[in-house]
C-alpha cells in the first residue's frame, strides 16, 4: 500500500474523532505546525461538543471521510483523544481508506481507530503527538514524528533518547510488526472484528490514570486470549497515575517468553514531552544498545 508522505507545504486534516476540544486548547499546536510550513485544514466539526464526544457519530465520520477523499490532505491528525473512537469502528468506510490510504496521527482513545485500520487494511499510523499538549516547540520529539511522516526517518537509536532513563530489562533482538498504543484502548478491541490477526509483534505500551490492579487485569485478559505468545519484543512507556510513574515490570515480565527483549522507561505516554511511535510497520528491535528500525510507512 503506497502512502503519501508529509512535507512542509502539504495539508494536514485536523479532526476530533473522539472527545470534544476547545480551540484555545489546540491553537498553540496548530500555530506551531503552521510555523513549520504545514497547511492545517480543520474538519467542519472539529470544535463541536456533543457531551461525551465531540459530535454525533455521523458528523465525526463525515470529517474523517472528507479528509480521506481530499487529495490535498496528506495526513489526518486527531486533535485529541478522550472518548468515542470505538463508536466509529463498524461505521468507517474502509473501502475509502483503501482507495485513498493516509496515515492517522493520534493517541490515547485514537488507538482504537489506528488498530482497527491496521486490522482491516494493514494501514500504518503514528501513535502520539496530540495537539492539546504534545505538539509544541518545547517537545524535542515533534521533529522525530515529522521525520517519520516525511519518510526520512526509519529508525530510533540510543542517541535519539539521550538524557532519558531508557533501560533494557532483558537484552536481545526481535523482529515483527511494531504496534503501539494505550493499553486500556487496545483491550477494548478484544473479541471484536477489529482485533489484528495473530503475528509476531513488537509491542509499545503506555497508559494513564489506571491503577496497578486494573493494569494487571488488562494484562491477564490478554494472557487468556493467548496474546502474549505473539509478542516478540516489548517497549514500555510511562504508566502514570496522578503524574506518578508506576512500575509494571513485575506484572508483565512473567507473561512474555524468556527470550523476549524488554526495554522500559521509554518517553512514550500521556505527558507533554513524549515520543511518538510508528504503528503497523515491519520492524526490528535491538534492546541494548537500543535500536528500533522499521521498513517505512
Amino acid at each position: 500500500m503506497s502512502l503519501p508522505v508529509l512535507n512542509p507545504g502539504d495539508a494536514i486534516g485536523l479532526v476530533s474523532p473522539a472527545g470534544a476540544v476547545r480551540r484555545e486548547q489546540v491553537q498553540p499546536g496548530i500555530d506551531y505546525l503552521t510555523s513549520l510550513g504545514y497547511i492545517c485544514k480543520l474538519g467542519q466539526h472539529a470544535f463541536s461538543d456533543n457531551g461525551l464526544t465531540s459530535a454525533p457519530v455521523e458528523r465525526r465520520l463525515e470529517d474523517l471521510h472528507t479528509f480521506v477523499a481530499d487529495e490535498e490532505v496528506k495526513v489526518i491528525w486527531a486533535l485529541r483523544g478522550g472518548y468515542g473512537s470505538i463508536q466509529l469502528l463498524d461505521r468507517l468506510e474502509y473501502g475509502l481508506f483503501r482507495g485513498h490510504p493516509k496515515i492517522l496521527v493520534g493517541f490515547s482513545d485514537i488507538t482504537a481507530l489506528q488498530w482497527a485500520l491496521y486490522a482491516r487494511l494493514g494501514l500504518p499510523s503514528l501513535s502520539g503527538l496530540t495537539l492539546t499538549t504534545q505538539t509544541r516547540p518545547e517537545n524535542r520529539y515533534v521533529s522525530v514524528g515529522l521525520e517519520i511522516l516525511s519518510g526520512r526517518r526509519k529508525a530510533l537509536v540510543a542517541r535519539d533518547l539521550s538524557g532519558e532513563s531508557v533501560q533494557a530489562f532483558r537484552s536481545g533482538e526481535a523482529s515483527g510488526t511494531l504496534m503501539a498504543g494505550t493499553l486500556s484502548m487496545i483491550c477494548t478491541l478484544c473479541g471484536t472484528p477489529f482485533w489484528p490477526k495473530a503475528e509476531p509483534i513488537i509491542l509499545a505500551l503506555e497508559d494513564v490514570n489506571e491503577p496497578l490492579y486494573r493494569i494487571d487485569r488488562y494484562f491477564q485478559q490478554l494472557r487468556l486470549m493467548g496474546f502474549w505468545e505473539n509478542v516478540a519484543g516489548l517497549l514500555l512507556g510511562k504508566f502514570l497515575l496522578d503524574e506518578t510513574e508506576q512500575d509494571v515490570l513485575p506484572l508483565i515480565t512473567p507473561l512474555v517468553g524468556p527470550e523476549v527483549p524488554i526495554v522500559y522507561n521509554l518517553p512514550y505516554g500521556h505527558f507533554s514531552n513524549a515520543l511518538p511511535f510508528p504503528s503497523g510497520v515491519a520492524a526490528r528491535l535491538q534492546a541494548e544498545p537500543f535500536r528500533l528500525e522499521w521498513k517505512g510507512s
